[in-house]
């Protein structure tokens, strides 16, 4: 073992050479210091596409982003947004068009894989120890294996709380009122007798919502220990077995019984009965599972972890930035994703405006937002270590979360990547089976010894044992090669 989650639908027909970038070379020294570079040559431009709603004072602080990239790195940087649910359609529109992008947000979830194989993205393994070697030399070894695919490093890995460390979070209030030992709650026999008390308190209320989406956030990974290579149909391999045998989840009896204590907890009331076709979580749940560090929940919550931290390659590709193959001028593309990660000046801009106007120091190393019109996914910027902190957390928040990750182990398949090419058509027939049970399952709604055999039998006729393989195949041929 070594060292110590937007679903794309890209067109992979289209030639990649008909992805356009950004034109022009400066001829320039680069420096990461607060002092002042001449350039030579035109400005060039650079357009950066990233998740999330464009801020209120998106005009405002782009001029700032733009005037400090033209002193650093002579480069005219343009941020662009596409709103949570519009991001992966945006990408794929414009791959079909040739729209010229030069650094892209990606993650990991979904289908990403089909753009690894195709290759949208520009290989870095050279560029980066070359060009940028403060950017290479500052994230750790194994996030680096979690975004290199057959031996290509096709993005940066956004070092924060890159490995999984995941919680129970719970409303302060209800702790302080129940008495709960919350910080020795870990597995779902530990939390059962805290739900019954709960439920015998208030007999008209759910200690436990849940929805259709997630059921517990989670479950597969964090409380059944299974690395997923597959989310749909869910095949994976578990996280103790270093040999890495392929399984599907759904097969496993240590999966069985905890979709039993699920069911049993639905049957006695400590789940809302319309889990399974609830979409919106209500935001003022008592009780929640959630990957998160330390602090990082709201000031009316406290946690405490159950599972981690463990990198896996779904972790790291989480959030990542990646360059367009047609990107043209690449080496000023690193270097401002380098200034992100090692200018403490810039990477605050990014993340949180300009001061005095969106927020104000109270201390060395911590801020106080003033107002929310600048409010941006700071998470997929990259890093946090050089991040200012946010009251009321402590002011070594993220040195702390340094120490976590420093302490990660690794999954035995950290930087596996499926490709699906071969049981393309087997998956897609999976997929529509398990939508049909997968909810009522994770929720606890159904039985699972009544509806599991029928739901694996279905599968098996599908093509299920055949993903598997294949699965079996690659991960076998990916540890040989490591």
């Amino acid at each position: 073992m070594l060292k110590k989650f937007l679903t794309f639908t890209l067109t992979t027909t289209l030639l990649v050479s008909s992805l356009t970038g950004c034109t022009g070379k400066s001829i320039f020294t680069f420096n990461n210091k607060n002092t002042q570079t001449k350039f030579n040559e035109k400005p060039i431009d650079l357009i950066w596409w990233t998740i999330g709603a464009e801020p209120k004072d998106y005009a405002l602080v782009s001029e700032e982003i733009r005037k400090y990239t033209l002193e650093k790195l002579n480069v005219n940087l343009q941020i662009k947004y596409s709103d949570w649910g519009e991001y992966g359609e945006k990408l794929s529109d414009m791959v079909k068009t040739g729209e010229p992008y030069d650094i892209l947000f990606t993650s990991g979830i979904g289908n990403y894989q089909d753009l690894l194989n195709n290759g949208y993205f520009m290989d870095l393994t050279e560029l980066l120890p070359n060009v940028t070697p403060d950017l290479y030399n500052f994230i750790p070894e194994d996030l680096w294996q979690g975004v290199t695919i057959n031996n290509k490093i096709l993005g940066i890995p956004a070092y924060k709380d890159s490995s999984q460390s995941q919680y129970w979070i719970w409303d302060k209030q209800l702790v302080q009122e129940f008495g709960i030992d919350y910080q020795n709650i870990e597995t779902l026999q530990d939390l059962e007798p805290v739900l019954k008390q709960i439920k015998d308190a208030n007999p008209n209320e759910y200690p436990l919502v849940l929805n259709s989406t997630d059921g517990i956030n989670g479950f597969m990974t964090t409380i059944c220990n299974y690395d997923e290579i597959l989310v749909e149909p869910t095949i994976g391999i578990n996280f103790n077995d270093p040999s890495a045998k392929v399984v599907g989840l759904w097969e496993q009896p240590d999966v069985l019984e905890n979709l039993r204590i699920l069911h049993s907890w639905y049957n006695k009331g400590y789940i809302n009965p319309d889990a399974a076709t609830l979409i919106q979580i209500p935001d003022d749940r008592k009780l929640s599972s959630g990957q998160s560090f330390e602090g990082g929940w709201k000031d009316t919550e406290v946690g405490h972890k159950y599972f981690g931290p463990v990198y896996s390659t779904r972790t790291i590709q989480g959030s990542f930035l990646s360059l367009s193959a047609g990107c043209t001028s690449p080496e000023e593309a690193l270097k401002v994703i380098e200034l992100v990660n090692t200018d403490k000046y810039f990477r605050n801009l990014l993340a949180f405006g300009i001061e005095g106007t969106h927020y104000e120091k109270t201390g060395e190393n911590t801020i106080k937002k003033l107002n929310d019109k600048y409010e941006v996914p700071a998470y997929s910027q990259g890093t946090f270590f050089n991040m200012y902190v946010q009251e009321p957390n402590p002011a070594n928040q993220w040195d702390e979360l340094k120490q976590v990750q420093a302490s990660a182990v690794s999954s035995p398949i950290l930087g596996f990547v499926f490709n699906n090419t071969k049981v393309q058509s087997y998956i897609l027939a999976c997929e529509k089976i398990e939508e049909k049970y997968r909810a009522s399952l994770m929720t606890g709604t159904a039985n699972p010894d009544e509806v599991l055999p029928k739901m694996i039998a279905e599968l098996n006729a599908a093509g299920y044992q055949n993903i598997i393989a294949e699965a079996q195949n690659q991960v076998d041929k990916f540890l040989y090669k490591k």
